[in-house]
């Protein structure tokens, strides 16, 4: 069963190319899973009720080209069920002429609320069995990055937390991004991002961006935290140069 939101690309989802920026097309996807799963009777309350919780772990996009500012398109959702480990999802986002310009793919885990241990799905029959995703594959393990650079630790901010008092997963994207220069982002596009979620980050954790560049496009990126020197996530970013 697809799940569908028709959707406009408003002033404050765009960046100054007046594209909608990376963190907004997460936040987007992120929304209609919550939504949808609600819907199918496995949402955020649904698994409250059983002391169980449910956290992003793996996410894959390929990006053709992003929604411009007032455009109008779609956002599409399905689950793909579970291999008794994780809980499947992909998405794609369709513009008006009924092209495909976002495909994306998911990977979720449920938790106990108090131990955080990992709860296998499927055994009370509410998610299907696996199914292979549109983008040929599921959301990978990523290597973390290697440097010798020194690493500049900055607070969380009071708006990077979420309402479960951990950092908000689209803010690790939104500092992944903005750790890359003007200039740079003027003479390239990003084409694909695999993304692992590993720990939780806190109010008073300093944090850190990391990066590796495997080739000039091929970039591996990670938030690290001072103390225990932890990557909360993980991401491979590909990257294209624009056209000149």
């Amino acid at each position: 069963m697809h799940y569908k939101h028709h959707l406009r690309a408003l002033s404050f989802h765009v960046d100054r190319t007046g594209e909608v920026s990376t963190p907004n097309l997460f936040w987007y996807m992120q929304e209609i899973a919550w939504e949808h799963a609600h819907h199918l009777g496995f949402g955020f309350e649904h698994l409250r009720e059983d002391q169980l919780f449910w956290v992003l772990s793996r996410f894959y996009v390929k990006v053709d080209r992003r929604p411009r500012w007032t455009e109008k398109f779609d956002l599409e959702t399905w689950s793909r069920g579970t291999d008794g480990f994780y809980g499947y999802r992909d998405f794609r986002f369709i513009d008006e002429t009924g092209k495909e310009i976002i495909t994306a793919t998911s990977s979720w885990l449920v938790l106990d609320l108090s131990t955080k241990r990992i709860q296998r799905l499927g055994k009370d029959g509410n998610f299907a069995p696996y199914q292979p995703s549109i983008l040929g594959k599921d959301a990978g393990k990523t290597e973390s990055p290697q440097t010798s650079e020194e690493l500049s630790y900055s607070p969380v901010l009071y708006g990077e937390i979420d309402i479960n008092q951990h950092f908000n997963t689209g803010k690790y994207l939104d500092r992944i991004n903005n750790s890359y220069s003007f200039d740079f982002h003027q003479q390239h596009i990003l084409r694909e991002m695999e993304v692992n979620f590993l720990k939780e980050g806190l109010p008073h954790d300093l944090l850190a961006v990391k990066k590796q560049e495997l080739t000039p496009l091929d970039h591996l990126c990670s938030i690290v935290r001072k103390g225990d020197s932890n990557d909360l996530i993980r991401a491979r970013i590909n990257w294209e140069e624009k056209p000149k």
